[in-house]
């Protein structure tokens, strides 16, 4: 059972959250395991320097009653979807279970934006990637929460960011420094729009990719993850799902095409350390406003396929994202 979620607003800059005590409907040794439901209210900016008023972002927690604290969570970050039972919550469901807190942030609807499938200049991973760090800051300032063991995890845009998060040079341009993910799960991201440079926190990263995905494949994510290693971060490694398709948390009998969905998957580009963008075949620029239409005329196509998960697919992934996390000590 799940109450509604009631809405509660940041006063003088402090985070403000409502807790409500529900029963997971579990089965087995973790039936009536109880967990708290949060939403908290947080401000975010593009620039942390910017002038402009912040974004007011929530996020809902889905915190284990009986665990020793401080304790473990990780912050699940949307896909381009928005929030999704079948997907974010879910993973936040499953990790509650298993004595992992999980924070779900919507970075969506703060912004008036129902989703990025059809457009994704609707909303910047950046702007994610910013709430993330926020998100970082608050459960770091909570005593409940144990600073050193905050994950981020995501599938597809998510997954982008949940990469992203670990960059050096990303954390460099966005002014978050001081901030620093103890693991990353990064589910069937974007890696063919990617920074040049592989360099990150050192962190643990797991990459979960679908063979058969034909909106962010599998292979230059690998090619990424070999890079990451090269550049020092042994912690990083991967698994491939044979016969998956893109976001297989949906389930169904078969997978389907969206002739509407914006494919990104022909495109090559290098991110370099200031920002700027190269196409990786010609070097030409690729313009930071207008890198969308950019792609509609060199790479990007429409339609993509899919979905059509199975129950024991999802349920290894699960698997395998908490066994990730117990190896890191969550």
């Amino acid at each position: 059972m799940t109450p509604g979620c009631l809405r509660l607003r940041s006063l003088g800059g402090l985070t403000v959250a409502l807790a409500v005590s529900i029963l997971l409907a579990t089965s087995g040794p973790l039936a009536g395991q109880r967990y708290t439901e949060e939403v908290f209210s947080f401000a975010t900016r593009a620039d942390p320097d910017d002038d402009e008023p912040p974004v007011e972002v929530e996020a809902t927690a889905y915190i284990p009653a009986r665990v020793r604290r401080p304790m473990s969570a990780v912050i699940i970050v949307p896909s381009s979807g928005g929030v999704e039972e079948e997907r974010e919550i879910y993973y936040a469901l499953e990790l509650a279970k298993v004595g992992i807190a999980a924070i779900v942030v919507d970075s969506f609807t703060a912004r008036g934006v129902e989703n990025s499938l059809y457009d994704q200049s609707a909303l910047e991973s950046s702007d994610i990637e910013n709430d993330a760090f926020a998100a970082l800051r608050m459960l770091a300032a909570d005593p409940r929460f144990d600073r050193k063991r905050i994950a981020i995890m995501g599938v597809s845009k998510g997954g982008t960011v949940a990469r992203d998060t670990a960059l050096a040079v990303r954390r460099k341009l966005l002014g978050r420094m001081d901030l620093q993910f103890a693991a990353h799960i990064a589910i069937a991201p974007d890696c063919v729009w990617t920074n040049r440079s592989s360099a990150t926190t050192g962190a643990p990263m797991l990459f979960l990719l679908a063979e058969l995905d034909d909106q962010t494949p599998p292979g230059p994510c690998v090619v990424q993850a070999r890079r990451m290693i090269a550049a020092g971060n042994a912690k990083v490694s991967w698994k491939t799902y044979i016969g998956a398709h893109h976001a297989w948390e949906e389930l169904g009998a078969s997978p389907h095409f969206d002739a509407r969905i914006e494919n990104y998957s022909k495109c090559r580009v290098w991110i370099e350390d200031d920002g700027s963008m190269h196409a990786a075949s010609t070097g030409d620029v690729v313009p930071d406003e207008g890198w969308r239409d950019w792609a509609r005329t060199n790479c990007m196509t429409t339609g993509a396929t899919c979905c059509g998960g199975t129950p024991a697919l999802k349920t290894a992934a699960t698997r395998d994202v908490i066994e990730f996390l117990r190896r890191q000590g969550f």
